[in-house]
């Protein structure tokens, strides 16, 4: 028999039991009493366990600490907004507002392994950032005092400056524990790329190959980010930046092909042909190669006019594939000074109209930092409002190979929403429905600033408004028929959640703490002051529902009931304070059978709770 009941989800993924049970299926005899048998893991791994007392490493100080912090689940939750939403309850994106660290935990369960593509542009570390400082041990509190930037005494936090004894340091704790969070929600073929300049490439590199591998190493791309300038540059003029991109599995992603840039098409494709109408225009291309490999097919005279040419090494093409493509009006011969030059059209289109790929370029060139300020100012009405954002095409360019028209891209250092500019251009252009999750810090924005004088209390603030001003159209861009919903980091609708373990009391003292906590916040809390919407997402994420997952409001027998529909998956939740016995007797009914059933514990007898566990899963808050 199940048991009557058991309580509802309390904290995000906890990545310590998402280990053990993978260790489970692959190695069971390592596992004893739940625990890691250590020396029969050394005898099961053998040659692959690096025992030699200096071994290659990577290490900085509060290391163990950001380790420590990706495995601690957060009890936070995920507040819904829909008054700063459009088509909250149509729409598939999402904005959520909160410290990164926090999100990304509760994103664990809803998102695990559903990300095909991450794009992220963090803090460089230049000295004059703000770089967060994690508290693993109050991780809600330490994130209500930073997003407003403000430490425990009300003091304006100061950025990592080089001064620091920990100037590297504080960076590689802040980027490794959200690095390793961002590697679970990404698919088996999925890729993340990160924005950054000299000042932490190197580090970069490291905990990426720590952290994904380095055999998944993608490549390292630069960014041609200006035109010119430096005038005033003491050494070399900085003209560039990196993205760092890693593969989760890079056995699992296909060749890198992107469709034809028309700057290329207009510089290259220059003639045409009667071919046009399907093949398009086209291109000449030497035959001959400069190869030496040893291939006695590929070299052969081709006649023309009666005379024999040779290549000076030899041909790319085998000679029957020539004398196609020469009986075919696809070869074409020019003489220049005596000498004959032979060359093939190689066209923008095959033979059935489908228009070449060709590959990406690790440099990027084109879409400059200028871009991006041109279109905040198009959009806000002032390029300063977000000095130097990334323009929506860079993230465009980046995003095509990869981004097809039904995934999702995360961003969790959104800044002003680029990422979900260049989301919804691309759906709008080939009408695919791509998600995007955006995640900002509501980093209070500096009194003086443009963007503070123009209403913008924070950057979270400047992010929402691009959306919905790229969403309502602007300048000569029409409105895309599109949406994104709002949700907001904040303290869990639960009072056992708010309560902070205190490391310097003893296990007894805590709990007599909470014993006491509980007691004032019951009064306090519950369930006089709750809103319902807010507990339904809190129990939509942290049973793993999707964010997006359908909600409606239905009645069973005389009891308010929110329907939440995710795939194949059903949760029901009541929060009356008791269910009615024809909710009882209907939620018996085989139409409920193994669904999910979260109410208040004490909405339930311990009689009916016995029953409804026979026929659903019952979890009580």
């Amino acid at each position: 028999m199940k048991n009557k009941d058991q309580k509802a989800e309390r904290e995000s993924l906890d990545i310590k039991d998402k280990i053990l049970s993978a260790l489970k299926i692959s190695l069971p005899e390592v596992i004893s009493e739940g625990k890691v048998n250590w020396d029969k893991l050394r005898q099961v791994l053998g040659e692959h366990i690096e025992t030699a007392a200096e071994k290659f490493n990577f290490t900085w100080a509060g290391k163990s600490g950001a380790i420590t912090n990706v495995l601690i689940p957060s009890k936070a939750t995920l507040r819904p907004d829909k008054k700063e939403s459009i088509k909250f309850d149509e729409s598939e994106n999402l904005f959520i507002e909160g410290d990164n660290l926090e999100v990304l935990k509760l994103l664990q369960k809803s998102y695990f392994e559903k990300v095909k593509m991450i794009y992220i542009d963090p803090p460089y570390n230049t000295g004059n950032e703000f770089v967060y400082k994690d508290d693993f041990r109050q991780p809600l509190k330490n994130y209500l005092e930073q997003s407003g930037q403000l430490d425990g005494e009300g003091n304006r936090l100061s950025t990592n400056t080089q001064a620091s004894g920990r100037f590297h340091s504080d960076w590689l704790n802040m980027m490794y524990p959200r690095l390793k969070l961002a590697w679970n929600l990404l698919q088996h073929d999925g890729v993340i790329f990160i924005s950054i300049d000299d000042h932490e490439a190197y580090h970069l590199r490291m905990i990426m190959d720590e952290i994904y591998g380095e055999e998944n190493f993608v490549a390292q791309l630069v960014w041609k980010k200006k035109y010119g300038g430096g005038a005033k540059t003491k050494y070399y003029v900085d003209l560039h930046e990196y993205i760092i991109v890693y593969a989760k599995n890079i056995n699992s992603i296909d060749n890198i092909e992107i469709p034809y840039d028309e700057r290329l098409i207009e510089r290259y494709y220059k003639y045409k042909d009667k071919k046009y109408p399907i093949r398009g225009p086209y291109r000449l291309q030497p035959l001959a190669t400069n190869s030496n490999d040893e291939r006695p097919n590929l070299r052969y005279p081709i006649i023309y006019n009666g005379k024999e040419i040779w290549p000076e090494m030899q041909w790319q093409w085998s000679k029957e594939r020539t004398d196609n493509a020469m009986s075919n009006d696809e070869i074409v011969i020019s003489k220049s000074k005596g000498k004959a030059s032979v060359n093939f059209k190689q066209y923008l289109k095959d033979e059935n109209g489908v228009i070449r790929t060709n590959k990406p370029f690790s440099i990027i060139e084109g879409i400059y930092t200028q871009h991006g300020t041109n279109e905040i100012s198009e959009i806000l009405g002032n390029g300063k409002i977000f000095p130097f954002p990334k323009p929506s095409g860079y993230v465009k360019e980046l995003a095509v190979p990869f981004l097809k028209s039904e995934e999702i891209i995360v961003d969790f250092f959104s800044g002003s929403a680029t990422t979900a500019h260049a989301v919804l251009d691309l759906n709008k252009k080939d009408g695919g429905n791509r998600k995007f999750i955006m995640v900002q810090m509501p980093g209070p924005t500096d009194s003086k600033s443009e963007a503070y004088k123009a209403g913008y209390k924070t950057i979270a603030d400047i992010g929402k408004e691009r959306i919905r001003r790229v969403i309502k159209g602007y300048g000569d861009h029409k409105p895309i028929n599109d949406g994104f919903k709002v949700f907001k980091l904040d303290n869990s609708n639960y009072a056992d959640n708010l309560f902070e373990y205190d490391p310097e009391r003893t296990d007894e003292e805590n709990k007599k703490a909470l014993t006491a906590y509980l007691d004032k916040a019951q009064k306090e809390l519950f369930p006089a002051k709750i809103n319902e919407l807010d507990i339904v997402y809190e129990n939509i994420i942290k049973e793993g529902l999707n964010l997006n997952a359908q909600v409606e409001e239905i009645k069973i027998g005389k009891n308010k009931t929110y329907k939440v529909i995710d795939s194949d998956r059903e949760l029901f939740i009541c929060l009356d304070e008791k269910l009615s016995d024809s909710a009882i007797d209907l939620l018996t009914a085989k139409e409920y059978k193994e669904k999910i059933l979260i109410c208040f514990d004490g909405a339930l007898s311990d009689s009916d709770k016995a029953n409804l566990s026979l026929n659903l899963t019952l979890k009580t808050i």
